[in-house]
């Protein structure tokens, strides 16, 4: 019964954020090492009914960013961290001296280079559509070395990544998007029995009424 009623919150869920607007659009960047000024757009998530309206995610590349290969190489050396900001259609790119609310999630900038980079961008948002969190994974392959000093830097173009099927020379990642609806954990009842249990007992029983409740 509990598994019948989750698969119906989560279809409940997804129909909400359908019917709340027909799309959404989050706006991607991302920043290369500990520079907290230096925030190059990446592109936008779209998340919309497809043919058959199932809401999917597709990643739209910005086609006038360009990858700094310098800054990434130097991040990479320096074992810096890579960053992706994430914030909702509407909202000003994040700074300092602007606070609105965004999501972000950072890996070692040699994880992604392992992965050639090669990225899964999964979103979290509300029955509304609104974001909740961001998750970032480099997708490495088992057969990539185990450190970044056998790997050539990104500077000189290493055809692993600048020659496979991309279409985006400038900013050549190969990226994979998902997102996911929040679903709320069930409240347990409170509701204690009338009558005290033997001692010794009260806390099994007690435990045994909050199963019975949920059942």
């Amino acid at each position: 019964m509990i598994k019948s009623i989750v698969v119906l919150l989560s279809l409940l869920l997804v129909v909400a954020v359908s019917t709340a607007d027909d799309r959404k659009t989050y706006h991607v960047y991302h920043k290369l090492g500990n520079n907290d000024d230096i925030m190059q757009p990446r592109g936008t998530i779209q998340i919309a009914p497809d043919e058959d309206s199932v809401l999917v995610a597709t990643f739209h590349s910005d086609k006038s960013a360009q990858l700094d290969t310098t800054a990434f190489d130097n991040m990479v050396e320096n074992n810096g961290l890579y960053t992706v900001i994430v914030l909702e259609e509407g909202h000003t790119k994040p700074s300092k001296s602007n606070t609105q609310k965004y999501v972000s999630a950072s890996v070692p900038g040699c994880s992604l280079r392992r992965a050639n980079l090669r990225e899964e961008i999964s979103l979290s948002i509300s029955p509304t559509g609104k974001l909740l969190s961001v998750s970032y994974r480099p997708l490495i392959s088992p057969l990539a070395p185990k450190s970044c000093q056998q790997l050539p830097p990104l500077a000189d173009k290493p055809s692993a990544i600048f020659s496979r099927d991309t279409n985006e020379e400038s900013m050549p990642f190969k990226t994979t998007v998902s997102f996911d609806s929040h679903n709320p954990m069930m409240a347990i009842p409170t509701i204690l029995p009338n009558s005290r249990p033997p001692p010794g007992k009260s806390a099994l029983v007690l435990f045994y009424h909050m199963i019975s409740c949920v059942q």
